[in-house]
Formats: structure tokens, sequence, C-alpha cells
């Protein structure tokens, strides 16, 4: 099949436009490879001992300072130093027999090589101190036994599942890049990909702090974070949608500068945290704007993508976040820790699918069939976040009144009684968002039943062969905003045109077909055409007889208008058509058939 061309002359007016030249050319370039390499500089140095840090474990405790300057022990819940004993609360006097003076000082002694033995001497209130002999990681240790696993096994998984997520979300930069490396867009692009995604990539934070630019990397962070806000203003056009979001985007340099301040100096992760949701919330409206306002079909095909990769990303976060909160009051310390270390690696799953979405709108805006895997996607994600809320509201609810009458077995009734109603509101609401977001977002899914009524049977006593196929040639293609239109009937072994819409018959007429190509309508499959000739598609109209089909005729559809393509939905769509007015064709047909003889008789009689 020939590839649709790279972009259409407006499209490539645009490209034509954001390219820069010179000095400004060489210069974004530069800044560029500068932190590309950074990035990759601080992942290589910092692979060995992010691995090392593997094999370092702890004993389920961690110290704070009280106001007389005791050293207070805060210990987990079921970990290695609440099963020997050790009581929230007691003092921390030495770690293998050396006094402790900090926190600092304790914490760092309580990570060590897992499986090694440590020591610790603590006192509740004025008892005599006691001591406890532990390993580091005992627990953990004693549960991958039990699982049949091994360390080295951990490891291996950890080590080899990081590198390959790492590797993709390194290597998805110089992809976009290379590109387009003249069009400013896709260079800002590039950057805020590999800049956003390092902070994501835990050896990089371990090359610089090795290499003392531990200021440098939170710099690199910052920059990729505002980078990639912007690109969510202005992609894929490079201009901001609505105006006003300009205007964000100045305040979030302004707010940028302050977060690097917080990061040295205060270290509040919720700020940061709460600060970037909103501007990538409104960079997610920004994007759903310019789909609905401003953007021509093949922007629309990037906006689309780009979305699904955000709203993937988050989901991505949501579950594996949701996981661990879920797991971390149902198991004891050694498996929660253990869950941890094996979800661990995939954190950096949401950063690459996001990535990959850059990649794709801008490698493959043009491959219309992945709006079927982005509408489904979407409307899942959509759909599982409303269902999850419903059943926490739920099992709150119930655990809560009624608590008094049930006591513990309250949680069970909870939990059975939302999964219940979960269960029977799924396929109503899936319903629901599916015809909600297809209104919205894919306005060109189109139901052929609703808007033909010519296919009803109780509409074939008032219409002809001739009519239902006028209504095919010409409602059909307005339907898609397809070019052009013919329809052909099969008359013994061959087709007949007999009618065409925005195209002249003797062109229809002068098309060919192959003896493969009959073969495929014969099995009611839909048949793609190169470009070159002057139909798209081919729909099949079709009788199904048990296994068998007949061929009643053949739809032939021309290209789409403003380039745009025909996506799977489109084709699961008319394939639908095609038994539908086959069947009508072939009533008419037999009703037409049957009038004639009643004429006949009457005349002759």
């Amino acid at each position: 099949m020939v590839e649709q061309p790279d972009h259409t002359p407006e499209e490539g007016h645009r490209s034509h436009a954001r390219r820069l030249y010179g000095f400004r050319l060489w210069l974004a370039r530069g800044i560029y490879f500068v932190i590309f390499s950074l990035i990759l500089v601080f992942f290589v140095i910092g692979f060995p001992g992010f691995l090392n840090y593997f094999n370092q474990g702890g004993i389920g405790a961690a110290v704070s300072q009280g106001t007389d300057g005791r050293l207070i022990l805060n210990v987990q819940p079921t970990g290695d130093t609440d099963i020997l004993g050790v009581r929230k609360g007691d003092v921390l006097l030495a770690v293998n027999g050396v006094p402790v003076t900090s926190p600092a000082q304790a914490n760092k002694l309580f990570a060590g090589k897992i499986g090694d033995p440590v020591t610790i001497e603590v006192q509740t209130g004025n008892a005599a101190p006691r001591q406890y002999s532990l390993a580091y990681a005992g627990g953990i240790l004693n549960l991958i036994e039990q699982l049949h696993l091994s360390l080295q096994f951990l490891a291996v998984y950890y080590a080899v599942f990081t590198c390959l997520l790492a590797l993709g979300v390194i290597l998805a930069s110089p992809l976009v890049f290379f590109r387009r490396s003249r069009d400013w867009l896709v260079i800002l692009v590039a950057f805020s990909m590999i800049a956003f995604a390092s902070s994501f990539l835990a050896p990089v934070g371990f090359g610089a702090s090795k290499l003392n630019m531990g200021f440098m990397n939170s710099l690199i962070y910052i920059l990729g974070m505002s980078s990639m806000a912007i690109v969510f203003f202005i992609f894929p056009s490079g201009h901001f949608e609505p105006r006003w979001t300009r205007w964000v985007a100045i305040a979030l340099f302004v707010l940028a500068l302050l977060d690097i301040l917080n990061m040295l100096t205060i270290g509040s992760g919720e700020l940061d945290f709460y600060l970037w949701v909103i501007f990538f919330a409104l960079g997610t409206f920004a994007q759903i704007y310019r789909y609905r306002r401003v953007a021509t079909p093949a922007e629309r095909q990037q906006t689309k993508q780009v979305v699904f990769g955000v709203v993937a990303c988050y989901s991505l976060v949501v579950i594996i976040d949701l996981v661990l909160a879920l797991s971390f009051s149902r198991m004891v310390y050694a498996q929660f820790v253990l869950l941890s270390l094996l979800l661990r690696p995939w954190s950096t799953l949401p950063v690459l699918v996001l990535d990959l979405s850059f990649v794709f709108a801008i490698y493959r805006y043009r491959l219309w069939d992945t709006d079927l895997y982005i509408n489904r996607t979407l409307v899942f994600s959509l759909v599982s976040l409303f269902l999850v809320v419903v059943w926490a509201v739920i099992t709150y609810v119930i655990n809560s009144t009624s608590q008094e009458y049930f006591g513990q077995q309250a949680v069970v009734l909870s939990v059975l009684l939302s999964s219940l109603s979960v269960a029977t509101i799924y396929q109503p609401v899936r319903k629901w968002v599916e015809k909600w977001f297809n209104a919205h977002f894919y306005k060109d899914r189109i139901d052929y039943s609703e808007a033909l009524i010519e296919l009803q049977p109780e509409m074939w006593n008032f219409l002809t062969p001739t009519d239902l196929g006028h209504t095919l040639v010409t409602i059909i293609p307005a339907l898609l905003q397809s070019t052009s239109g013919a329809l052909f009937i099969q008359e013994g072994k061959t087709l007949k045109l007999t009618e065409v819409h925005n195209m002249h018959p003797s062109e229809a007429s002068k098309f060919l077909f192959t003896e493969e190509t009959f073969k495929k309508l014969e099995s009611a499959s839909i048949v793609n055409l190169p470009e070159g000739e002057p139909f798209a598609m081919l729909v099949p109209l079709t009788v199904s007889r048990f296994k068998v089909n007949d061929l009643i005729g053949v739809l032939a559809i021309g290209p789409r208008t403003q380039g745009r393509g025909y996506s799977r939905d489109h084709l699961n769509d008319l394939s639908s058509l095609g038994g539908n007015a086959g069947m009508a064709l072939h009533m008419l047909k037999l009703n037409e058939k049957k009038r004639i003889k009643e004429i006949s008789t009457v005349t002759t009689g």
C-alpha cells in the first residue's frame, strides 16, 4: 500500500515557519545535547551505586529526636524490631555497640547489607537497657525463602526491568529530536521529555550525588517540568491556546524558581506535587480546548495521542499508588516491602507511556487506526477511576454505619456490598461514558441504523433498489466526509456500476475488480485500496446464509477530505452497514420482482 505523504501543504507550511537557522539553531541543539549528555553521564555513573543500594536493608525502624534531646524509636508495625519486642517510643542508646548521638547517625547505622547481623540497645523509660540482635532485612529474607525465591533473582529482576524501562525513556527523546531537529517545537518536546524524566530515573540521582551535582540535577528537573507544561499549552501548532495560557506560562517560570528554593531549603514534596498537578491539569485542559476549537484534523490526531498519554500516565501512577496504599494496612511489613521492591522498577513506566505518546504524535500522527486504542483506553480509564471512587465511598459509608451492629464483620460486609454495587453499575456507566466521549471527541462515529431510516424493514414496501442505492452513494460519503461514492450491483458474475456521486461515471467505470479483490468482497471483508485509485475502500453489501455470504453489491467510497484517513472504528461501522444494506437491497429486489410479477399477471389476465 502506498504511504500517505508526511504532511499536507498546510501542515508543511506551519512546520517550515517553526524552523530555526544559524545561531539560534545551533544554540537550541547545543542546549539539548548538553542536557541529554549530562543525564546520560549521571545515569551511567550512578547505576553501580543504584544496584548497590538494592543490596541494602533496614530493620523496620526510624529515629527522631525528642524534646529532651534523646533519640526516640519509631517502629514499623509487624517489622523486624516490632516482632522482637521493641516498642514505639523506646529510646535508642547504641547500634552495634556504637553510641548514637543524632538521628542522622542512627538512621545511617540502621541500613546495611542485607543479611548482615546488627545489634541495637534500647531503653523503655527508666528501665534497664535491653539489647536485641537481628539481621538487616531479616523478615524479607525469610519471606523470600518461603516463596522459594532468591535475593539474586530479585536483584536481576530489579536491574533488568529498571534498565529496559530507563532505556526506553532515554531513547524516546532523541527519536523525537532527530525526526525534525530544525523545528524549535520538536526540539522543545525532545528536551522536555528527557529533562522531565530525569527525576524518575533513580540512577540519575545517584550519579548526580556522586559528582556533587545535586543542584544541577534539581535544576534539570525543574526545567523539564516547566517545559513539559508549556508543551501542553502549545503542542502541536506552536501557539498558545487559549491565549491566556501564555500568562500561566510566565507564572510557571516564577513558581519554578520558587520550587527550586523549596527543594534546596524546605524540601516540601507536597508543595512540588500540588504545584505541578495544577499546571498539568491546565495543560490537559488546553489540549482539549485546542481539540474542540482550533485544531486541524491532523492536529486533532496528535492531540488525541498526547491526551491519551497523559491519561494513561496518571492512570498508571494512580494504580501503582493505590496498590501500595491498600496493601500497607493489609500486609505485614516484610510483605509490603517486598511488594514495593517488585513495583519500584515500574515507576518509570508512566513516564515512558507519556514519552511514547509524543513519539507517535510526531512520527505517526496520520495513523488513524490508533483512534480505536486511544478511545478504548480513555473510556476504560475514566470508567475505572469513577468506579474506584464509588467503591471507596460505598465501602466507607457501609462500614461506618454498620460497625456498631456487625463489629469486625462490617468490613467484609461493606466490601461485598460495594463490589456488588460496582459490578451492577459497570455496564450502564461504561455505555454512558463511551457515548459522552464519542459525542465530544469522536463525532465522526456513526450509527448507520439511526442515520438511514431506509434500512428499516418497515420502509422496504415504499422504496425501490434505485432509491436505496441513491441514498447509499450520497448519504454515506457525506456522513464520512468523503470526496465521492459509487455503487456496484452484482449481475451474474460481474459488478455493474449503477450510481455515482461527486465523480464522473466514466472514471468510476474504469475501476477493475481483480480476482483477489472479488474473493475478499465475497468473504464480506472490506478492501482498502492504495492511493492513485479512484476509491479509498470497497464495502461489500452481503446477505448472510448461515456460514456463506451472498454478495449483493459493493459500495465504493472515496478518500476523506483534508487528508484524513479511516480508522478501525470506521471499518467496523461500515462492515455492519454492509450487512444491513445488503439485506435491504436483497429484500427490495424481491419486492420489485413480486410487483413486476403481479403487474404482469394483471395485464395478462
